[in-house]
């Protein structure tokens, strides 16, 4: 058998045995035991109810004992000591009263009692005159007809204090010890009276028959009176147990308290998150800024807040935007746009001057070919010629070498004949030359290409085509220049257009159907650029946001189950732990839409993941209180964890 068995079945003994005990004290001894067994076997096996409830009642029964015992004690001194009017002046009224004035006549209704602070008072039925620290008046308070038994008169000026009748009841009722009083001085007067009495009726005012009676009387009362105050002053056999109960009950009261403050403060997170629905659902907090600067228009939207298709939640527009970066792009397109149409006309007068320089050239090629046509035909002809010279040359130079064998002719006009053939062979050799030249500078016009006779192009072709192409070449570097300008500047005006639009109108978007949840600016509202205007949550991604212990946290595990109840809902469902922070660095408002109604300082955090349940609702949750339960840890496990059992 377990130990947490044996304290049960102890407890359970120790309550069936209350139910037979007839007095007070022993009962709410047992009692004290069977809380604490009772405490015990809880805290062992777990069971809170029970705990709790015995936690609540041991103080209880001990307060309980040590009051019952404090009565007891305080009625026994009650009954032997003397009353401190002190005490009783805050409920009497003050009196002056002269030498002589009557304060009550035997027969008058009474109303009030008396208590002498100074003088003295004569009472003549009775013979008798009391002085300061007496009472008067009280038996007419319980006579049957309310009336005064004697006469009351001063003697001497007296100072009284008076209580009504009503507050005579008042604190008989509520003060043992004033009822004590009133009952000992009402007993020891009627004592009196009656002693008197028999005085009175036994004849002879001498007589030692009657003085013997009447002390006999008197000294048996002196004899109890003195024999019940003995016995109280004297120690009894419940002395001891009396010290017992006067110390070390309000001692057990004590601790039981400092325990049950313990356990609250243990256990007092765990128990507000069990009995409390304490937790929420929520979900991650989204902040959407200001994209420029200007003044705020929101777009309306659905009651439930969901952004629409095209996701704008607000249109920010600046009136008071300057264009001048603006213009300043524009006329820079214009200038560079007119330079390029510019360099492209001069291209083209520069195409049209290349084209009548080909139209002259060819004009001059023309000329050109005709001249290197009469050229080579004036070659051909003189070479013709000059053949036909060097044969007649060659004939006489043959006759003059017959002639010379002869002696006909001088040796010195045979050389002159073949150095003339030597001069005229040079000369047709150099025209067969220059007509080959000719041939081929002709064959080359025809191809396009003109040589002038010593080798190089004719000023016609060399001159005015360098000078345009390099006019050209020129003007097309400065075109491509010019152009690309244009396109940087076309590019830079584009990007100014969106700038201006940009910064003219701006959108603060959020996804579609999300759901905004804070708006930071009321429309009309000037706002700077980045500057928070509205938070907004993806309702599809819930979370609930547990307050836990700092103890619990180490118990919880991420991927644990809990169970969830949301409020005015009696459904379970199930969330798993996504996260778990300690209580000096959990998630705020800048991170979740919604926190917790127990999240406070020195509260750890649990959040879990409750995405899966979005489909069940018609509206976002987002929001709402939870109860949230993790069937895996107890509160024994905390208090546990806590004490670091």
């Amino acid at each position: 058998m377990l130990i947490g068995e044996v304290a049960g079945y102890v407890a359970s003994a120790l309550v069936f045995m209350t139910f037979y005990m007839k007095t007070m004290t022993p009962l709410r001894v047992v009692a004290v035991m069977s809380n604490i067994a009772f405490i015990a076997y809880a805290f062992i096996e777990g069971l809170l109810p029970v705990l709790i409830l015995h936690l609540c009642l041991l103080p209880l029964n001990l307060f309980r004992l040590r009051q019952f015992n404090r009565l007891v004690r305080e009625t026994r001194e009650t009954a032997r000591g003397e009353l401190s009017f002190e005490s009783l002046l805050p409920f009497m009224s003050p009196g002056r009263f002269k030498a002589g004035e009557i304060l009550f006549r035997k027969g008058d209704l009474s109303r009030e009692m008396f208590y002498i602070c100074e003088g003295e008072i004569r009472l003549p039925e009775l013979d008798k005159t009391i002085g300061k620290g007496e009472t008067l008046g009280e038996i007419g308070l319980f006579a049957p007809e309310k009336t005064r038994t004697v006469t009351a008169i001063c003697e001497k000026d007296c100072e009284l204090l008076r209580m009504s009748e009503d507050r005579f009841l008042q604190l008989y009722n509520q003060n043992p010890q004033f009822g004590f009083h009133i009952v000992r001085v009402i007993t020891s007067r009627l004592m009196e009276n009656y002693t008197r009495l028999l005085l009175a009726l036994t004849p002879g005012e001498n007589s030692a028959g009657s003085l013997s009676a009447g002390n006999s009387i008197e000294s048996q009362v002196n004899k109890l009176d003195a024999k019940r105050t003995g016995a109280d002053s004297r120690p009894t056999r419940n002395w001891a147990r009396r010290q017992l109960f006067g110390f070390y009950v309000p001692a057990a009261i004590v601790l039981a308290f400092l325990g049950l403050l313990l356990l609250s403060w243990q256990a007092a997170p765990y128990l507000q998150s069990v009995i409390v629905r304490d937790a929420a659902v929520t979900s991650w907090l989204n902040v959407a800024t200001a994209p420029i600067d200007g003044m705020l228009e929101i777009r309306p939207r659905s009651v439930d807040g969901v952004v629409g298709p095209d996701g704008i939640i607000m249109v920010i527009r600046n009136d008071r935007l300057s264009r001048k970066t603006l213009t300043d792009a524009q006329i820079q397109v214009d200038g560079t746009a007119a330079r390029v149409k510019e360099l492209r006309a001069f291209l083209d007068d520069i195409a049209e001057l290349e084209k009548d320089r080909v139209e002259l050239k060819s004009h001059y090629a023309d000329v050109f070919r005709a001249e290197l046509d009469e050229e080579i035909t004036g070659i051909a002809r003189e070479i013709s010629v000059t053949r036909k010279r060097l044969g007649l040359i060659n004939k006489i130079a043959g006759r003059h070498e017959k002639l010379l064998t002869k002696d006909a002719v001088s040796q010195a006009a045979t050389d002159e004949a073949w150095l003339r053939v030597s001069d005229l062979e040079l000369q047709l050799t150099k025209l067969e030359k220059n007509l080959a030249y000719a041939r081929v500078r002709r064959e080359a016009a025809d191809n396009g290409v003109f040589i002038s006779p010593d080798g190089d192009d004719p000023d016609w072709v060399r001159g005015a085509r360098v000078e345009l192409k390099l006019q050209k070449k020129e003007t097309r570097l400065a075109l491509r220049q010019a152009e690309a300008d244009l396109a940087t500047a076309r590019a830079a005006l584009k990007v100014a257009q969106e700038d201006y639009a940009r910064l003219a109108e701006g959108f603060v978007r959020a996804p579609a159907g999300s759901i905004v949840w804070n708006e930071m600016a009321a429309p009309g509202a000037t706002v700077r650029s980045g500057e928070p205007v509205a938070d907004w949550l993806d309702c599809s991604n819930l979370m609930i946001d547990v307050p836990v212990a700092d103890a619990e946290v180490p118990l919880i595990k991420i991927g644990m189950e809990a169970d969830v109840v949301l409020e005015g809902d009696s459904a379970v469902r199930h969330g798993q732990v996504l996260l778990t922070r300690g209580s000096a660095f959990t998630l705020g408002r800048n991170d979740l839409a919604v926190l917790a109604k127990g999240r406070t300082d020195g509260v750890a955090q649990v959040l879990l993941e409750f995405s899966h349940e979005r489909k069940k609702f018609t509206t976002c949750p987002v929001g709402r209180a939870a109860h949230v339960d993790f069937p895996d840890i107890g509160v024994i496990d905390i208090i546990r964890a806590r004490l670091r059992l």
